[in-house]
């Protein structure tokens, strides 16, 4: 069963916001990346475990070959829901974990 892929409205800002940051400076690189990400989805979506579980309950992450960046996604029904975008080495702001602070 493929599963239809649904975009959240930040995760779709945040990937298209991603793709012309790069197009400024290469729009191959841009079309490039926006292909890989397509054939992870379409890769997902016939087989949706392949990513990674990720500390929130229901939540895995997929890392998208060769691009530096990943996303997170949900399985509703029979979609395939995009909750984030972001690049890999930037966490996103839920999963940063607080430091210990100085020993007293």
């Amino acid at each position: 069963m493929t599963l239809t892929v649904v975009w959240s409205v930040q995760a779709r800002n945040q990937f298209i916001a991603t793709l012309i940051y790069i197009a400024k400076e290469d729009v191959l690189t841009a079309d490039l990346i926006h292909d890989r990400v397509n054939k992870s989805l379409k890769l997902l979506s016939d087989s949706p475990n392949m990513g990674v579980q990720a500390p929130a309950a229901g939540v895995r992450t997929y890392s998208v070959p060769k691009t530096g960046h990943s996303f997170d996604y949900r399985l509703v029904r029979d979609q395939l829901r995009v909750q984030r975008w972001y690049r890999e080495r930037q966490k996103p702001a839920n999963s940063i974990k607080e430091l210990p602070g100085p020993a007293e």
